[in-house]
């Protein structure tokens, strides 16, 4: 019984299973059919979508990608005013999906139409746009269209055309203060000045959207830029430099307006300026010439050449616009003031391995007040004051005046300069080169925030070029305001020192800085160029002025460099009268009252006389007989000089006390001209011949009367110059109506006379030595 009841239950078993089977199958059968159904609806789908709806498709998908990373609204720059120097315009790039294009019986027809809507819409040739349709999948047609192009492909019926539309900048002004506004690229990231260097500001954060949603969406824009600098004095300082390179053919030319008493920069520019909506084209005619057989790398060192600002980025020797730092920080260290006596020989011959001259030679200063000197720009008067100063006071100076370090000016790429980095660095050499501006190297922002510092009280400014920062909605954000790094040197200091720049332009160097009705200050720098394999370049030369007007009430400091001007390279002729017609410009254009007690000047006119190709001595006579002075900025130049160029040229007529800039031929060769002794005492004499190699026979006393060979005459190698000297006659008259002051300044010269003749006979008699060795 047990055991059939065993066997039915394995049976009724069997049977259980086999119908789960059974009913498993008839499931799956089921399931597969759904799937098969699904599958098949949606292949007859993608087939109609792509056949009839590819091009929505494509369209909607290009939309869907650009709404997911879509970016705020780009921020505006605008100037002082308000005015709009940067916006955002609505551009479009032209994309073809080549699949859809060929598909279909009008393919051929839809390709031509499109060939034929580039060539008219789109600008672009025939041959341009049929080898961009040869290529495959999805290309770019053209991009950065304009709107209105844009819109007449749109409206096009031609299968696989997208337009892409996204916002691009644009720049109104087209070369504007370029290197201070800078780019963008395609991207909309800055690349170059404030759009780089506020580049988080003006682009806001990124939004990411869902891709459902509509990408014409509106999202907030970035922050917005309101400058330090007005377009309209912008543009006339860029102006300005223009002409003037165009006169003197300066490689560049580079100009800085700075208010004095806040550190914020009124104008920046240089004549290397580019066109910012087209910043990768050449910036001139001459360019272009030279970009045209390039390669692209090649062309791409050329453009950061091109948008490199050398007010911030690049350095220079300044010259003797140095010679304000090394006099305020030694009147701050009460180690000098105005009316020290120093004593100008012409040089300076104590350095081993250097000599120094000066810029009076062959007429020496001699005795001079550092008020004279500075004003006159003596640079053996400055070597002895940067002595007292020491190395520790100068170094000390150099370092609280901002050189070494960067000003933290609101642009990209700033430059720190090179100055010694300890006292060990600085050498006998390099401390009297350094008190009038050569063996160190500043940035142009450096060196006219430190003038501004001398000249404002003392302190030492942050330079800034955005003044405020405004939302989307246009409420302010941030405003700069004045940062004081430090105080440098006292307001009494700085009183002193305002006093001294006005000299260097009323009765120095600077008389060409003048602004008319303006009490203005100011100093000249003229300087070699410095080679990048070291040393300096040959006839290369950047001249440079620094102004602060009105001195009574300073309310700007420029700067301008000229480098590698052709022809005349001093600061004092050069870069003087521009930075003039740019003081002139601010201050005008700023409403700056007129400076109390000024007039309009009605100098005495003289002519110019044509000292070129004279013996140096014989043009300085010529000048100074004539009612100018002169300047000379060559180096190691005797009396046998011999002038090649001069500025003003002969014939010009110009203000009484204009100083005339000469260029002098050492003359030092194997050729020799005579110099005309005429005139000159036994001690002039022996200093003219001082390290000439030159023999001579002086027979008598009192001062020449004759000379053999004549003035101007070639020295043959050989040849002694045979001098005859003679007492005056003496007058009883002779000095009635002289001051003590003229007496004591006689007596000075006759005590160096005497000391310049007892070295001079030792250095002779040890060169005849000498000369009897080599003989043997």
């Amino acid at each position: 019984m047990n055991q059939n009841n065993r066997v039915r239950k394995r049976k009724n078993k069997r049977r259980s299973f086999g119908t789960y089977l059974r009913n498993m199958d008839q499931k799956v059968a089921f399931l597969y059919s759904i799937l098969f159904l699904l599958f098949f609806i949606l292949f007859i789908r993608v087939g109609y979508l792509q056949t009839f709806e590819s091009d929505d498709l494509t369209r909607e998908a290009l939309a869907m990608d650009s709404a997911q990373n879509k970016k705020m609204a780009r921020g505006l720059i605008v100037d002082s005013n308000g005015k709009e120097l940067v916006y955002n315009i609505s551009k479009s790039d032209i994309y073809v999906d080549i699949d859809t294009l060929e598909k279909g019986k009008n393919s051929a027809k839809n390709k031509e139409q499109l060939i034929s809507l580039a060539e008219k819409a789109l600008n672009m040739t025939r041959e341009d746009a049929e080898k961009r349709l040869e290529k495959k999948g999805h290309v770019l047609l053209k991009g950065d269209v304009d709107r209105s192009s844009a819109m007449r492909v749109r409206d096009t019926d031609i299968p696989g055309v997208v337009v892409e539309d996204f916002e691009a900048r644009s720049y109104p002004y087209n070369d504007l203060a370029s290197l201070v506004i800078g780019f963008t690229n395609k991207d909309g990231e800055g690349r170059y000045g404030l759009e780089r260097y506020y580049n988080d500001v003006l682009s806001g954060k990124t939004t990411v959207l869902p891709s459902q949603e509509d990408p014409s969406s509106i999202v907030e824009g970035g922050g917005n830029l309101k400058l330090t600098m007005s377009e309209p004095l912008q543009r006339k300082t860029e102006e300005i430099l223009d002409n003037f390179r165009e006169k003197n053919h300066a490689k560049r030319i580079t100009a800085i307006v700075q208010e004095t008493q806040t550190g914020a920069i009124a104008a920046m520019a240089s004549t290397d300026d580019y066109n910012l909506n087209y910043p990768y084209r050449p910036a001139t005619k001459a360019q272009a010439a030279v970009w045209k057989n390039l390669s692209r790398e090649q062309k791409s060192e050329m453009w950061f050449d091109n948008w490199r600002n050398f007010s911030v980025s690049d350095t220079y020797e300044p010259g003797s616009t140095f010679k304000t730092i090394t006099a305020a920080a030694a009147i701050e260290e009460n180690t000098t003031n105005p009316k020290k006596h120093y004593y100008c020989t012409g040089y300076v011959r104590d350095i081993p391995g250097i000599t120094i001259t000066c810029t009076s030679l062959p007429n020496p200063h001699g005795d001079i007040t550092m008020e004279k000197a500075y004003a006159e720009s003596c640079n053996v008067s400055f070597v002895n004051i940067a002595r007292e100063l020491k190395k520790e006071g100068m170094l000390k100076y150099i370092h609280a005046f901002g050189f070494g370090e960067k000003t933290g000016i609101d642009l990209p790429a700033e430059q720190d300069g090179m100055i010694p980095e300890s006292v060990e660095d600085i050498g006998e050499a390099r401390l009297a080169t350094m008190s009038y501006g050569h063996g160190i190297a500043v940035t142009p922002i450096q060196m006219v925030t430190a003038i501004s510092a001398v000249a404002n009280g003392g302190y030492l400014l942050e330079p800034y070029v955005v003044d405020e920062i405004t939302d989307a909605a246009g409420n302010l954000v941030e405003k700069h305001g004045i940062v004081v790094r430090r105080q440098v040197v006292s307001e009494s200091t700085s009183s002193t020192m305002r006093n001294l720049m006005v000299q260097v332009v009323e009765k120095g160097t600077g008389k060409y800085g003048a602004v008319d009705r303006y009490l203005i200050g100011g100093k000249t720098g003229t300087a070699g160029k410095v080679s990048e394999t070291g040393g300096y370049e040959k006839d290369k030369y950047i001249s440079s002025f620094v102004a602060v007007g009105p001195m009574d009430d300073p309310k700007y400091t420029v700067l301008v460099i000229v480098e590698e001007p052709e022809g005349d390279y001093f600061g004092a002729t050069v870069a003087a009268p521009i930075a003039s017609e740019i003081m002139g410009t601010a201050l005008r254009s700023a409403d700056v009252p007129y400076s109390a007690g000024m007039k309009e000047k009605q100098a005495k006119k003289v002519i110019v006389p044509n000292v070129e190709n004279m013996l140096l001595e014989d043009a300085g006579k010529a000048l100074t007989d004539v009612g100018l002075k002169f300047n000379m900025a060559s180096e190691n130049v005797g009396a046998f000089g011999i002038v090649e160029k001069q500025a003003p040229k002969a014939g010009t007529e110009v203000d009484e006390d204009t100083i005339v800039d000469l260029k002098v031929d050492p003359n030092d060769a194997n050729r020799k001209s005579v110099p005309n002794f005429l005139g000159k005492s036994k001690g002039e004499v022996e200093a003219l011949l001082e390290n000439s190699n030159i023999d001579y026979i002086m027979e008598g006393e009192g001062t020449v009367v004759s000379q053999e060979p004549l003035a101007g005459e070639e020295l043959k190698k050989g040849t002694k110059v045979h001098l005859r000297l003679e007492e005056k006659p003496s007058s009883d008259n002779k000095n009635e109506g002289k001051g003590d002051s003229d007496n004591k300044k006689e007596k000075r010269q006759i005590s160096t006379e005497s000391k310049t003749t007892n070295s001079t006979k030792s250095r002779r008699t040890q060169d005849t030595r000498n000369k009897k060795k080599r003989s043997h």
